[in-house]
């Protein structure tokens, strides 16, 4: 299994930072690899939301759920139409108050390739990628927060 973490400190208080990192439902306007979310069900733990990309669908559901702190997900890799490389998908979105204007927003995500020498040879290369999906999405939320 691989772990990537990213993280980024912005100027914006707790509270605005959970309301927007928490907005599971509308992730596509701020995630770049992402072209729809919404929730199909529930909220909080039990939360369904389904996503799409110009590569294909799947569905997401909230495994762990705590207001103003951290959320997690199951991306559902086995569906039919899943359109990417991993076996498991789990991530989890934190957000941490340095101080009353100042919060860290933190997102790992634990993975593992369907066939592990194809996982060796393109985790590099997806990392630096994922990577940078990551780091344009904190810049989204970054710029919304701290307008």
């Amino acid at each position: 299994m691989k772990t990537l973490n990213v993280e980024r400190s912005v100027r914006a208080p707790l509270e605005s930072v959970w309301q927007l990192v928490s907005d599971v439902g509308n992730y596509a306007k701020y995630a770049p690899n992402i072209d729809s979310s919404k929730i199909v069900s529930g909220e909080g733990v039990g939360l369904i939301r389904a996503c799409g990309s110009k590569e294909g669908r799947w569905q997401e559901f909230c495994t762990s759920w705590h207001d103003k702190d951290c959320y997690e997900f199951e991306i559902q890799t086995q569906a039919h139409d899943y359109p990417f490389p991993f076996k498991m998908l789990h991530g989890k979105w934190s957000v941490d108050p340095i101080n009353t204007n100042h919060t860290i927003i933190r997102m790992k995500f634990d993975l593992e390739f369907k066939n592990k020498a194809v996982g060796w040879l393109l985790y590099p290369v997806m990392k630096i990628q994922f990577m940078k999906i990551c780091e344009e999405l904190l810049d989204n939320w970054q710029t919304a927060l701290e307008i």
